[in-house]
């Protein structure tokens, strides 16, 4: 598909999400649809920044975002519901909830359930839990390396499972 198409395609599927996003922040409904027409042209204007590996529509808030910010510090009566603070916290639960609901983590959640019950608990004291590897080869009397080479291994059957399931159509 051709970048330009990718793009339109990319700005319909989220089109609607993103001018919910932007009327949940911004309370007058003129200048919903003035940054709205602004969002839409910055996201145009850098399509070739755009980051594959991210979501499109993650992208596209955190543009929203920046632009409200930026409505809101060149005129203070500029009428947005919260603080930055605030917003980035809503930035982020949209993010959380768009990344919750992707086939891939859907898939990552079956195949962590189908690891053994040690990998299993390695995984949740790295990624859950926020467990550094030192700690965790502390914890559970083994060296450092053999903890970074058992994560690795897992990531890997992990990354193998996630593209099975995928392939399948999350049959697995």
């Amino acid at each position: 598909m051709d970048p330009h198409d990718e793009f339109v395609a990319h700005f319909l599927q989220v089109e609607r999400d993103l001018r919910a996003f932007i009327g949940s922040l911004v309370r007058d409904w003129h200048l919903r649809d003035d940054v709205f027409q602004e969002v839409a042209l910055a996201l145009f204007r850098q399509r070739e920044q755009y980051d594959r590996t991210r979501p499109f529509g993650a992208w596209a808030r955190g543009i929203a975002a920046n632009k409200i910010l930026q409505r809101k510090a060149q005129d203070h009566r500029f009428p947005v519901a919260f603080a930055p603070e605030t917003i980035q916290a809503v930035v982020d639960a949209f993010d959380a909830e768009e990344e919750a609901d992707s086939p891939k983590a859907g898939a990552l959640r079956r195949c962590i359930d189908q690891l053994p019950p040690r990998s299993r608990a390695l995984i949740d004291q790295r990624y859950e839990q926020g467990i550094k590897p030192a700690a965790i080869a502390e914890r559970s009397g083994r060296t450092l390396d053999a903890v970074y080479q058992a994560l690795s291994r897992v990531r890997q059957v992990l990354e193998d499972c996630v593209g099975r399931q995928l392939a399948d159509g999350g049959s697995r």
